[in-house]
């Protein structure tokens, strides 16, 4: 198929690795963000029946299946979006940009390669995920200018051992580290989160890593009913965070109504839209 997005990410996947920062995976990402808009802008929508409150959802159809659900507000279907945030991002001005503006650019460069693998291959929820992470993994060692790392050296008495890790960006001596998770979506797979934070944690020290997992979304469809629900598990989150560890930041690209009503709750969840994270990283590291 021409202009196939699957044919540049088997690009984007052999050299991401070697370095996350490297401005050709941004210039590959969008690649794969103009083929798959293009190749979605062939395709039929069909409106879905939208369970959350105050959120309109839509699908991708071809005759043999349906993608995941876009949400409407959030969905731009033109890539020079893209095109015009990445330039600013390489530049460091992203004033013109709001955290609305740019949440919503990301959000749709996702989700349109997800609806992409969706009606294109059979059962495929590895390559979508995978794909998330290049994309925020990227976009975050981007704005903090140095690279990630997936494991991390333990102290012990009687071997050298490291630690594999999400991604965890070093800012240097005396300063915060972050620490990624990156996920589609988490379900009841959401304290491994939390969990690995408690790793860290108990290592190294409360406080030495920013817990910051960057989300796409909590959304489920009913193919058979075309209805659009989120799963989410709210009071399970406040018991994690007062009993487990303390997450810095929870960004999303699709923020859950539910979750949402924790930034206004007991323990402090703070839970932002993604594009957030580009205009306070001096409240995070201060």
């Amino acid at each position: 198929m021409p202009n196939d997005p699957l044919i540049t990410y088997s690009k984007l996947q052999k050299v991401f690795s070697k370095d996350v920062l490297n401005e050709n995976n941004r210039e590959l990402i969008g690649e794969c963000v103009r083929a798959a808009l293009k190749n979605l802008r062939d395709e039929d929508k069909i409106d879905l029946k939208s369970l959350v409150s105050q959120k309109e959802y839509f699908a991708f159809s071809t005759k043999k299946k349906n993608s995941r659900a876009v949400n409407n507000s959030l969905f731009l279907d033109n890539p020079r979006e893209w095109d015009n945030f990445s330039t600013a991002l390489a530049k460091n001005q992203l004033a013109d940009f709001s955290a609305e503006k740019i949440t919503r650019i990301i959000y749709s460069a996702a989700i349109s390669f997800c609806c992409y693998v969706d009606i294109h291959k059979d059962g495929d929820q590895k390559t979508p995920g995978t794909f998330f992470e290049y994309l925020i993994g990227h976009l975050f060692a981007c704005r903090l200018g140095v690279n990630p790392t997936t494991r991390l050296p333990v102290l012990n008495l009687d071997m050298e051992t490291t630690l594999p890790t999400d991604f965890v960006f070093n800012l240097g001596k005396d300063k915060p580290k972050f620490h990624l998770p990156i996920k589609i979506s988490t379900r009841e797979r959401v304290i491994q989160v939390w969990a690995h934070q408690r790793v860290l944690d108990g290592v190294y020290g409360t406080g030495r890593f920013l817990g910051t997992p960057v989300i796409l979304t909590e959304t489920k469809t009913d193919q058979k009913k075309k209805e659009v629900i989120e799963i989410c598990l709210p009071d399970q989150w406040r018991i994690y965070q007062m009993h487990i560890a303390q997450l810095k930041r929870i960004y999303y690209l699709d923020v859950p109504v539910s979750y949402d009503k924790l930034n206004a709750v007991f323990p402090p969840l703070n839970v932002k839209a993604f594009g957030h994270f580009f205009f306070e990283l001096d409240n995070l590291t201060g």
